[in-house]
């Protein structure tokens, strides 16, 4: 027993920084904010920075879902390939993106009243299908799609978050990159090219919200 205790009070220190790194990892996380993934683990993240990238690459997305802060901990609403739209804890989606950088783009002070709304429409679409098309016409979601749809709805305002016409072009020239004339041909449609869209990069720059910090991965 007496080991027992002395091993308990060695590890206690450590138990008490952990939660405090957890708590303040956390704290500032509020219900409505994004969460955006900075990742190039695979072609389809590569391909998608490569042709929605900003001028400042640190800031560079492929994945963004909607936090919901509740009571029995912390959650995200997001859509991922193979997936669809999921309710994903956030701890699980720390552990899924353990080789990427978490930044949180918080909703400005005049905005937070759209959230629960805005949480309440996503959560409608949960169990739906990846759009892999990017269609906005269909009753599929891609992740920067399942935020454009809730604010739109929450607000009544299509530009909340802006769309704007997509590209799979190779930056500075007319080619659409082989990765994506690849992706379409296997779904048996052609590259939508100029159709209206929107991506992680694009729904950072908002001015609706606040990139505020960044969240560096660790193994779980």
């Amino acid at each position: 027993m007496k080991n027992k205790n002395n091993i308990f009070k060695k590890l206690l220190p450590l138990l008490l920084i952990a939660l405090t790194l957890f708590v303040s990892c956390t704290q500032n996380l509020n219900s409505g904010d994004l969460i955006f993934v900075s990742s190039e683990n695979s072609d389809f993240e590569k391909s998608i920075v490569e042709v929605t990238k900003s001028e400042n690459k640190a800031l560079n997305f492929s994945h963004v879902g909607i936090i919901n802060a509740t009571d029995s901990g912390i959650f995200v609403v997001e859509a991922v390939p193979d997936k669809g739209v999921v309710y994903t804890n956030f701890q699980e989606f720390k552990n899924e993106n353990i080789n990427g950088v978490l930044y949180v783009g918080a909703l400005k002070s005049k905005y937070k009243k759209y959230a629960k709304d805005a949480l309440s429409r996503a959560c409608t679409h949960l169990g739906k299908g990846y759009d892999y098309a990017f269609d906005f016409e269909n009753d599929l979601y891609y992740c920067s799609e399942l935020v454009y749809d809730a604010y739109t709805y929450a607000t009544g305002d299509p530009c909340f978050f802006k769309a704007s016409g997509m590209t799979f072009k190779k930056e500075g020239t007319d080619e659409v990159l082989p990765f994506w004339v690849g992706y379409f041909e296997k779904l048996g449609v052609p590259v939508p090219e100029g159709k209206l869209g929107v991506n992680p990069t694009g729904l950072s720059r908002s001015d609706k919200i606040r990139i505020k910090r960044f969240i560096i991965m660790q193994s779980p």
